[in-house]
């Protein structure tokens, strides 16, 4: 049996930890709605660049960008945190890109010390970026873009990303979208091919096509560090919350063994007490 005075400790440090719990959910939540206020990227303006693109799709059916080119490997981009408690999303995230790989061909561009560090473990080979930082930029996104077209046109004949999509606080899903070669989303604009004899497509098809797309693969980057950022803020804050929630069971088993234990010395001092009396009166 544990003694009264190991679990008084363990009941003042249960607390402590709980409060410093607090703090660090306090803070991640601070940190998530700064986040939502900012800035974010366009849909609208994605959506017309997809648009324009769809238009495209009929009349480039040889472009590097819209066709499908078996035999080349895969570039898989992943995202990772470097924030704490995020452990378990690194692990489902880096679960996800592994799976992606379909040969020993395929390359992953890892974004994130933390990743890096896990991959390097596991003896892969892989390049990498910093993480995605609080202050979300285009240039960052960029970055990334600029590599992964100069790969793509190299050598590589599909792009994925591994990244924790944003759908709200208490729900995040690890998506694995395909980027190239480009694929019209679903629900997109119906009117999905040119008329050549009305539409004009200056200097020429296949350089809008290239323009269109690193436009649009620059953007895509831009809302997927959103998205991953606001997922990253949210399974923080909901991994606190569990600890919250692990430790006030712990402190309500720990506060009724200390209390119990109390009670049964209190009884027994009582009891030797009366105990004592008696003998003395007999005497």
């Amino acid at each position: 049996m544990i003694s009264l005075s190991a679990l008084k400790r363990d009941l003042e440090i249960s607390r402590g930890l709980g409060d410093i719990i607090d703090v660090l959910k306090t803070a991640a939540v601070i940190q998530f709605h700064a986040l939502q206020e900012k800035e974010k990227p366009e849909p609208l303006f994605l959506e017309d660049v997809e648009s324009c693109l769809g238009l495209l799709l009929s009349q480039e059916t040889t472009n590097p960008f819209f066709m499908r080119r078996q035999g080349k490997p895969s570039l898989i981009v992943l995202m990772t945190s470097d924030e704490g408690f995020l452990g378990e999303l690194n692990s489902v995230l880096i679960n996800t890109a592994l799976e992606q790989k379909r040969s020993a061909s395929d390359e992953i561009v890892v974004l994130g010390d933390r990743g890096a560090r896990a991959l390097e473990e596991m003896d892969m080979a892989f390049s990498s970026f910093p993480g995605i930082g609080d202050e979300i930029n285009t240039a960052d996104a960029e970055r990334v873009r600029d590599y992964c077209l100069q790969a793509y046109r190299s050598r590589f004949g599909r792009i994925i990303a591994v990244y924790p999509k944003f759908f709200s606080l208490g729900y995040q899903k690890v998506e694995a979208a395909q980027l190239l070669p480009y694929t019209a989303p679903s629900g997109s604009d119906e009117r999905t091919t040119l008329n050549l004899e009305e539409d004009m497509i200056e200097p020429s098809a296949r350089s809008v096509v290239e323009s269109l797309i690193e436009i649009w693969l620059g953007y895509k980057f831009l809302d997927i560090f959103w998205s991953s950022k606001q997922s990253e803020y949210a399974a923080r804050i909901m991994h606190l919350e569990g600890s919250t929630q692990e430790l006030s069971h712990l402190n309500h088993g720990l506060s009724l063994s200390y209390f119990r234990q109390v009670h049964a010395l209190r009884d027994k001092s009582i009891r030797e007490i009366s105990a004592s009396k008696n003998l003395l009166g007999k005497k």
